[in-house]
This record gives structure tokens, C-alpha cells and sequence, in this order.
């Protein structure tokens, strides 16, 4: 199965387990997929581990168009040396797929919100508290789940332009940097899109305000081929997608303010908020 016609750059806020669309190959004599063609490329290429012995030989795989440098190798040997290699048994061969792919575009956005480390931790460590939160101070139709025990896995949707799934896939709150991988579908102006998406989110304490986080978002899309590839590199599309990664943050940071300003007392009085909510909302005006 070859990779879905358009790819969303947003599901990396609600952000990670893309299915498994094909099975590496179990051996050189069979003929690759187009998806098992992109992941053993990029083991091949970026000289990533072989899980298993999966790929054949460079040459039986075949060159790809274009040149796997530092720049193309950076997230695959990061997220390898970081214990997240083409072997994981989760997220291996999607992610690698994926990132094996002719075509990727890249958004960044850096930028502070206001709010302190210690209560974005705190709203990132629970996101269906987070989700209903916002909906309530921002008229904003958020929801989450977690999918699984651990809570590294969560679906979750924006009102009715936004759904999807992701894992947390490395880092952590003591490295103020988080890994997410996930899949979803968006509208974004005029286009509906679907599809996988890898985000780098780092942050740190601005110093001289207690009360004020930066923030890097690097986020990278695969699109299926050259005609979506050159409709999400467009200034304009570009512009409204980093336009409402912002919006999300700035939902998050104001719904921080709001809920400080109130002091929480209009959720502890409500019957829409259970027991175990209202305990969190109380435990976050304990932190700084």
C-alpha cells in the first residue's frame, strides 16, 4: 500500500501510533513494497540498524532520488540513539517508513506562551483534563483520551476540523523535550488532509519571567507525492498551518491565565466537573 494521498501537519497537538500498512520483508527474495522500499532505503542510507536482517542489500533495494545527508538522517539517528530505532516494536517500522519517503515538508514555530513550566507540565501530563479545560475557557470543542495504561497513547479531536491519535515516543519532562508520532485527518482552508506526522517540541523557562515558557515546535509531514508536496510548501498554506499550531498554544496559555484568574472556584461550584477533576484543578494552584 502505497502512502495516502495527502498528510496533515496538525494531528501532532492532539497529539503518535500510526498502523502498520505493511510488514517488513521477511527475506531479500521477495519484492519489496513501495512502503517496505522507503524503510529499507533509509536503513541503508542513513546507516541505521537492520532489525533482523529485513532488508536486503543496498543495491537489491534500489537507489532512491535523492541524497540521505545530516540533514535528511537528523530525526532517524536521534530518535535511534535515543533508544527509538527501526527495531521498535511499536513505532519501528511506521516511523522509519515514513521517514524514508521521498517527500517531507517541514513547519517550525518558535515562540513563548504564558504560562510556567511547572503548570505546562502539568496540563501536558493530562490531556483529557487539559481538553476539557480549554473547552470550557475557550468555547472550544477540545477532547482527549488515553488509549492506553501508561497514558503514552491518546486520541483526541479539535471541534470537527481536527481529529487524531499519537504516542509519546521518547523524551520527558526532566529534558523539557517531547517525541510524538501520530496520524490524523485536518481541514486546512480549502484542502481535507490525512495522514502521519513526527513533532519535536522542546521548551525552557524564559529567564526574568516566572510565568513564561519558550518553546520550539519542529514538525514534519510525508506527503504522498509531488503535486501535495508543492500545495503544502505554498506560503499561504504554510501561513495558515503555523497559524493554527499557534492557535492551539495559545488556547493552552490562555486558558492557564483564565483558570488563575478565577481561581478555579467556577469549576469546584459546578456539577460538571467530577470529584476527581475538581482535586485537579485544586492541585494546580499548588504549583509556582
Amino acid at each position: 500500500m502505497r502512502f495516502l494521498k495527502s498528510t496533515s501537519p496538525l494531528v501532532l497537538l492532539a497529539l503518535v501510533c500510526v498502523a502498520f500498512a505493511d510488514k517488513p520483508a521477511p527475506n531479500a527474495k521477495q519484492k519489496l513494497s513501495a512502503g517496505q522500499t522507503d524503510f529499507c532505503r533509509i536503513i541503508h542510507g542513513c546507516k541505521l540498524e537492520n532489525p533482523g536482517g529485513f532488508c536486503p542489500s543496498a543495491k537489491e533495494v534500489g537507489p532512491a532520488s535523492f541524497t540521505f545527508d545530516s540533514t535528511r538522517c537528523l530525526e532517524a539517528r536521534t530518535l535511534q540513539s535515543r533508544g527509538v530505532g527501526p527495531s521498535h516494536p511499536i513505532v519501528g517500522y511506521p516511523l522509519y517508513r515514513f521517514l524514508g519517503m521521498e517527500y517531507r515538508v517541514i513547519y517550525e514555530v518558535t515562540d513563548t506562551i504564558s504560562v510556567s513550566r511547572e503548570r505546562l507540565e502539568y496540563l501536558l501530563s493530562d490531556l483529557p483534563l487539559s481538553a476539557k479545560l480549554v473547552s470550557h475557557y475557550q468555547n472550544q470543542a477540545y477532547t482527549a483520551q488515553y488509549t492506553d495504561g501508561a497514558h503514552a497513547h491518546f486520541s483526541g479531536t479539535k471541534g470537527g476540523h481536527l481529529k487524531g491519535e499519537a504516542r509519546l515516543i521518547s523524551g520527558g519532562y526532566s529534558e523539557k523535550r517531547l517525541f510524538y508520532f501520530g496520524s490524523g485527518t485536518a481541514e486546512v482552508a480549502f484542502w481535507k488532509l490525512r495522514g502521519p506526522a513526527l513533532m519535536d517540541f522542546s521548551y525552557w523557562p524564559v529567564p526574568g519571567k516566572s510565568h513564561t515558557v519558550g518553546y520550539k515546535m519542529k514538525i514534519l509531514v510525508f506527503p504522498g507525492n509531488g503535486v501535495i508536496n508543492k500545495i503544502m510548501n505554498m506560503g499561504l498554506f504554510r501561513k495558515i498551518v503555523l497559524g493554527k499550531v499557534r492557535d492551539v498554544l495559545d488556547d493552552i496559555s490562555e486558558t492557564a491565565n483564565k483558570l488563575n484568574a478565577a481561581g478555579g472556584a467556577d469549576i469546584q461550584r459546578s456539577s460538571a466537573w467530577s470529584a476527581e477533576e475538581k482535586k485537579k484543578v485544586h492541585d494546580f494552584f499548588k504549583l509556582p
